[in-house]
């Protein structure tokens, strides 16, 4: 029987830090938490940006990349790079984990044949609408999905995050098995949330007695961001006690900013933050926050919503989400269809109950706040299980 706990794993993604996003940060937590007992390497491009590698606690190997115009993201070439076969058969990997079906993670499953190994791929996000977005061309974004689905197929064991990024797979027309190993959180409710919460608010000049509405993640439009704002604007327009706190960065920060600008909200209803790295100043945030507001159709399963969990806050979903399929209504967290009436009037029904947000946030922590420490060991038991898996199939 293989000891889970040895296992020697490498963790390939395209993007990664300094970036920020959900698979970076999921990617993070299972090196790290792996590296305690045994050893797992990040896999992922070059950056022209500086970051220190070495503060994390884990080896990173950096690949061959091509700087892409407009955008903060690198084209990795791991191919082209004649390093990092070398650094990888010498650290003597019982399995590769490709979390991108794109160029590390075709590297990944190539290279893995040739080592004699397992590779895992995991499903994140939902391809078809990232083409969209950038080029607007539904035949190219079937072509990509095609594709994907043909990389999937080249892989020993494919994991997605929630049971609604399988679905998304299997349109994509994938007919495989599929593991369903979710996300988790390094939030935890901390023992002074009073001192997070007034250091937040005193960083950010946050006001405490008013109705503070917090979305965090990339900005970017096909995050729902139009419904944010056009919703926010309907609770201006009904209360002046309400505030949005807007938390990110991304390539659609100037065109969201320059819309909020055009709905002439009063100054100070409405503010973006930027991103904010410092995690503990990041926790006081969520804190300060009544209500998390995360309406994305586009996000198989938010991390966000689970730190926001974590500490308490509930999140308001848009009805049928991806993300929302965790949630209970009125239990662990709150559902509206899709447009800013039935948000606005959303709102309005839980902050005018009275204990609904206090309950309800509750339930959430107790729910859906699973942390990476109770993650990562089943993530290791099912590495142990497709090892063995793989081995049986290919004894001599």
């Amino acid at each position: 029987m293989i000891n889970p706990e040895k296992i020697r794993s490498a963790q390939f993604v395209d993007s990664y830090y300094p970036l920020v996003d959900g698979v970076i940060l999921a990617v993070h937590n299972y090196a790290e938490l792996m590296n305690r007992k045994s050893y797992s390497c990040v896999v992922c491009p070059r950056y022209y940006q500086s970051f220190d590698d070495s503060s994390l606690g884990y080896e990173v190997f950096r690949t061959g990349s091509l700087r892409m115009p407009i955008t903060e993201y690198a084209l990795p070439t791991p191919k082209l790079d004649s390093k990092i076969k070398t650094l990888l058969q010498n650290r003597y990997l019982d399995i590769f984990h490709a979390h991108s079906p794109f160029t590390e993670g075709t590297f990944a499953s190539a290279y893995a044949k040739k080592l004699g190994i397992p590779c895992v791929a995991t499903f994140h996000s939902k391809y078809y609408d990232d083409v969209i977005n950038i080029t607007g061309s539904k035949t190219l974004a079937k072509i990509v999905t095609a594709k994907i689905v043909r990389f999937y197929n080249t892989v020993d064991s494919v994991w997605t995050v929630s049971d609604g990024a399988a679905d998304v797979l299997r349109s994509y027309g994938y007919h495989g098995d599929i593991t369903i190993m979710k996300n988790g959180t390094t939030y935890t409710m901390p023992e002074d949330p009073d001192a997070l919460r007034k250091k937040a608010a005193e960083t950010f000049m946050v006001p405490t007695d008013k109705k503070i509405l917090l979305y965090v993640g990339q900005q970017r439009w096909h995050k729902n961001l139009k419904l944010v704002l056009d919703t926010f604007r309907l609770l201006c327009d009904r209360d002046s006690d309400y505030r949005l706190l807007m938390i990110g960065d991304g390539y659609d920060e100037k065109a969201i900013k320059e819309y909020a600008d055009s709905l002439r909200f009063p100054e100070g209803y409405v503010r973006f933050l930027g991103r904010i790295n410092d995690r503990s100043l990041l926790s006081g945030m969520y804190l300060l926050s009544d209500l998390f507001f995360f309406p994305s159709m586009y996000d198989t399963s938010g991390l966000v919503v689970r730190e926001a969990a974590s500490l308490g806050v509930p999140t308001l979903f848009t009805d049928g989400s991806t993300a929302s399929e965790a949630i209970v209504k009125d239990v662990s967290g709150f559902t509206a269809d899709e447009n800013k009436v039935s948000m606005f009037r959303e709102i309005l029904r839980i902050f005018s109950t009275p204990g609904l947000l206090q309950k309800v946030g509750e339930g959430a922590r107790k729910e859906i706040a699973t942390t990476w420490e109770e993650i990562v060991p089943d993530v290791m038991d099912k590495y142990a299980q497709v090892i063995e898996q793989y081995r049986f199939k290919h004894k001599s």
